[in-house]
């Protein structure tokens, strides 16, 4: 069996240990306290699970960016379309989206400043909306919100703070609207629920029943949408 690379990264605020499998890269989550030789044991009998889920994994090759012909947009794939231009922009209408680069971008630039292009916009779009939505779902849940920042990360979808604190992936622009809320309100019942205790659970599901749904949605497109 080949062996297995972990990326672990420890956090004052866990309480518990999280191993996950992301894009065939294996992650371990744990607290900062913890005994590291009871982890490198534990890590030890997970082992054939890992190696036997890598197995299973086939995630299909990442397009570069240039090279794609569709892209998400709110859970649609739509035509993506580019072409040299006076002007490097992006413009999303009922024909999908397209994407100018200016000719003045050197050649070999092309692939980095369409992925960049790309999530400006989505982070502009993110910025107008996702507090709205956290404001009109944190009133539901009765919470009280503080700042909402976007961000851009590659291994979570959102995050809470203890000072009230969200933080949204612009990605999110790219699902579906519902699974968009289930999102904003798993980061919300954070705000009450600091851990994904059945407490917690139970609260999310109040306010999203088909959260497992949105989940299992994440899941299937994380490898297009967090690359």
């Amino acid at each position: 069996m080949q062996d297995i690379k972990y990326q672990i990264s420890y956090s004052q605020r866990r309480r518990t240990v999280q191993l996950a499998i992301r894009n065939g890269e294996v992650y371990v989550r744990a607290p900062a306290t913890i005994c590291r030789h009871w982890l490198s044991a534990w890590l030890q009998q997970k082992e054939l699970w890992v190696q036997q889920t890598l197995a299973r994994i086939t995630t299909p090759p990442i397009l570069p960016w240039l090279q794609r012909d569709r892209i998400l947009v709110s859970g649609q794939a739509v035509p993506f379309r580019w072409q040299l231009a006076a002007k490097s922009s992006v413009n999303v209408d009922a024909n999908g989206l397209e994407l100018r680069l200016s000719t003045k971008i050197a050649a070999e630039r092309h692939e980095h400043y369409a992925r960049k292009l790309v999530q400006q916009h989505f982070t502009e779009q993110a910025l107008l909306e996702l507090p709205v939505l956290a404001n009109e779902l944190a009133a539901r849940l009765r919470q009280t919100l503080g700042p909402v920042v976007v961000g851009n990360w590659r291994s979570r979808w959102g995050h809470c703070k203890q000072n009230g604190e969200l933080g949204f992936n612009w990605r999110l622009m790219q699902v579906p609207l519902w699974v968009r809320r289930y999102v904003v309100i798993h980061e919300l019942a954070h705000l009450q629920h600091m851990n994904h205790s059945p407490a917690f659970w139970q609260l999310v599901q109040q306010h999203c029943p088909q959260y497992r749904e949105a989940k299992a949605w994440l899941k299937q497109h994380q490898a297009e949408l967090l690359n």
